[in-house]
């Protein structure tokens, strides 16, 4: 047996060595393209659709693989690594090492998985299957099927790719999905790393040629696949999104990794990706008279007034350019010192946004900056532009038109819903935090007691008060905190050891209010622990409350029978969808221990991904929100679910 076993061992060793050898054969054969000679003769002297239809009749008709094995058994030929593990572009590290490695087919996904990153790998359609139907035969098509891990495939959903502002998820090799900041596109998108944006750019640009005889009708089956298609076989998708994977295209050139794969899809389908072979034909198809010009004039009526509120926005608003060339967009900058700090954008270097710099598409004719400082004078121009990336075009030229508004000193009065109470420890030590839901300006007065309510409209007496005054400007998404005997110092409290504001250790009552207490206040917020529900009926004692008739409970007041508790779930999402969340007691941590206060790091943003199980009582979707429940995630409306007028 024992010699049965070591000839097995030698035997296993000796195929490693040849696996092994033939790959190092591969790569060396693979170095260059192996087009066949005259593949590609009769696109020779074409440009734009023309061109494109070329292409399209010499890569038609491929030979069709089945999803299943086919697609799967593929991948051991066309996307495994010299390493033998499978390439992986959403979780590869180039030059390093990635925390996650597939082995091929040991690793591919069953029925199941996809539960955590690393789990195992499916077949991605980077050009989502829902944006033509799934219909065959583009559903087989490998020059758009990559084997990914499952986990990071089912956060790309079926957005579109495009560059993410602030993310809400991020893949370990930083794959990001969040709102898009690609000019021409506000919603959801992700973006895979930029060594393989350049990948993906020219599978799109595959797939327009290969099915520009279906392509047209693709816009009616998915949202997210109209957001880039245009309606058309030519060209096929819209104007932002062009620019954009020609973009990529540029910036990420065809790899050895891509022309060995084009070889090896060869030899599966019969028919190659033009863009890899060809990387050229993509501006000769798509930007077949070159970048566009300058554009002819500036925008007219460029002016600016009061946003809303008006202390900390200002919204700029303008006539498009008119003339020969009309601009793709417009880049505004802007300034809080003077015109003069306001530097003109250089030909070929695309500015982001970011600050007080801002792209927005032609046509738009107006943009709102927020999050302004009150009482600041804010300067700014607007400069038009043609093309994108490194063909941006800028007209600085002639009198830039220019203008400025100071904001108002604002209001410090708030409404039921400006904050929330996110933690309420009872227990020595007393702990009270709050987020606020709008900008605080500098003195902006919030009160705090333990009395509580003998009636819906009645206030009991004879407990204690906090004060907290804003020290200066809180920003929207702001956590404030208090614990008894802190350092008050430049905090805004007004002390550590507030006389009567003693939480009982059985559970007590918060309410956070303005004005004078049993005189008016108008009621924010209500939070009480120790008790399971407010009261209803009987008398209220020292640590008991009815709700007041301003406040709905789930909604802008929370109770929990525990004695200690905290907001612990997603910190990133709408004002709307944050609040909402933490009201409902589900969502927090509570325990009749004293808690430990988190280290809470929340962002407001126009858009909420639910990626963990949540209960609300009501959600409101505002206009312009975006709201996206994760596949398998569990999320339970109450009450309401309401998307406004507009969204």
């Amino acid at each position: 047996m024992k010699i049965i076993t070591d000839y097995s061992i030698k035997a296993i060793e000796r195929r490693r060595v040849l696996i092994f050898i033939t790959i190092l054969s591969f790569c060396v054969l693979t170095a260059a393209p192996q087009i066949p000679p005259g593949y590609y003769n009769p696109a020779i002297g074409q440009t734009g659709q023309q061109l494109q239809i070329s292409l399209y009749n010499i890569i038609k008709g491929h030979s069709v693989v089945n999803y299943t094995p086919g697609v799967w058994n593929a991948f051991f030929s066309t996307d495994v690594k010299s390493d033998g593990y499978i390439w992986d572009m959403y979780t590869d590290i180039p030059g390093g090492v990635p925390q996650y490695n597939f082995t091929p087919g040991s690793d591919q996904c069953g029925s199941g998985g996809g539960g955590t990153e690393g789990d195992c790998y499916s077949r991605e359609h980077s050009f989502p299957k829902s944006w033509f139907n799934d219909s065959t035969p583009m559903n087989t098509d490998l020059f758009h099927i990559y084997p990914v891990d499952q986990y990071v495939n089912n956060h790309h959903n079926n957005y579109p790719y495009g560059k993410v502002g602030t993310p809400t998820f991020i893949s370990s090799n930083g794959s990001k999905v969040g709102p898009c900041v690609t000019l021409g596109y506000t919603g959801t998108v992700f973006e895979p790393i930029d060594e393989y944006k350049g990948d993906f750019a020219r599978s799109y640009f595959y797939m327009a040629t290969r099915y520009q005889n279906l392509i047209a009708t693709w816009p009616s089956y998915d949202p997210n696949g109209a957001a880039v298609l245009d309606g058309s076989s030519y060209p096929a998708f819209k104007t932002w999104y062009i620019n954009m994977l020609i973009a990529w295209n540029n910036q990420d050139p065809v790899s050895a990794k891509e022309l060995a794969r084009n070889d090896s899809v060869y030899k599966i389908q019969n028919n190659r990706n033009p863009y890899i072979d060809h990387p050229e034909y993509v501006e000769a198809v798509w930007m077949p008279g070159g970048p566009k010009a300058e554009p002819t004039n500036h925008v007219t009526n460029f002016s600016a007034a009061a946003g809303t509120p008006s202390y900390s926005a200002i919204t700029l608003s303008w006539a498009d350019a008119t003339g020969a060339v009309i601009p793709d967009g417009y880049l505004l900058r802007g300034s809080s010192t003077g015109f003069s700090d306001i530097q003109a954008p250089a030909d070929g270097i695309a500015i982001t946004d970011g600050g007080l710099d801002k792209n927005v598409a032609s046509l738009s004719q107006a943009w709102t900056f927020t999050s302004l400082s009150p009482v600041t004078a804010y300067y700014f121009k607007i400069f038009p532009y043609t093309n994108s990336g490194s063909y941006t075009n800028y007209k600085t030229d002639g009198t830039v038109p220019a203008a400025t508004l100071t904001t108002t000193a604002g209001i410090s009065i708030l409404q039921p819903g400006d904050l929330a109470i996110i933690e309420l420890n009872a227990q020595d030590t007393d702990k009270v935090s709050f987020i606020t839901f709008r900008q605080l300006n500098a003195g902006t007065v919030i009160n705090f007691t333990d009395n509580g309510f003998t009636s819906p409209t009645t206030v009991r007496t004879g407990e204690g008060f906090l004060v907290y005054t804003a020290p200066s400007i809180i920003p929207v998404g702001t956590v404030v905190s208090w614990h008894r005997w802190m350092d008050i110092t430049g905090t805004g409290w007004n002390t550590s050891i507030p006389s009567g504001f003693l939480l009982a250790t059985t559970g007590d009552q918060v309410f956070a209010y303005q004005g004078t207490w049993g005189a008016g206040q108008t009621v924010l917020y209500g939070a009480e622990s120790g008790n399971a529900a407010w009261l209803t009926t009987g008398t209220a004692g020292s640590n008991t409350s009815y709700l007041p008739s301003a406040l709905v409970n789930n909604v802008t007041a929370i109770t929990f029978a525990e004695k200690n508790g905290y907001y612990n779930l997603i910190k990133t999402g709408t004002a709307n969808a944050l609040g909402s969340l933490m009201a409902y007691p589900a969502n927090w941590t509570k325990n009749s221990a004293l808690q430990q206060t988190p280290a809470w790091n929340f962002m407001i943003t126009t858009g909420t991904v639910i990626n963990q199980p949540a209960t609300v009582q009501n959600m409101l979707v505002g206009s312009g929100e975006t709201f996206t429940i994760q596949p398998v995630i569990k999320f339970t409306v109450l009450g309401n679910f309401t998307i406004s007028n507009g969204y």
